[in-house]
């Protein structure tokens, strides 16, 4: 009997799972499309940078590497003779 329930429940479950992932079904009808495209592009909101005690220690560590200079933005190249 309680095997059954569970069997039950898992079955409405997967259907229950199923059924909310679908997509919707709205659709928009041309007018509306054609009033959006009219608009033009939309900007989009800056995001804020927040302080992080994680990301702190990860700049103040890493700002300098073992031979003792500041790390420098970008990248050299370099050929395996300099090295």
């Amino acid at each position: 009997m309680i095997l059954a329930l569970k069997i039950i429940g898992a079955i409405v479950a997967l259907a229950l799972g199923i059924w909310l992932g679908l997509p919707g079904r709205y659709s928009r009808d041309l007018d509306e499309i054609d009033e959006i495209m009219d608009q033009g592009g939309r900007r989009r909101r800056k995001v804020k940078r927040r302080f992080t005690a994680v990301a702190w220690m990860y700049r103040k560590l890493g700002s300098s590497s073992g031979r003792g200079h500041q790390r420098r933005r970008g990248f050299n190249l370099e050929s395996p003779e300099d090295r």
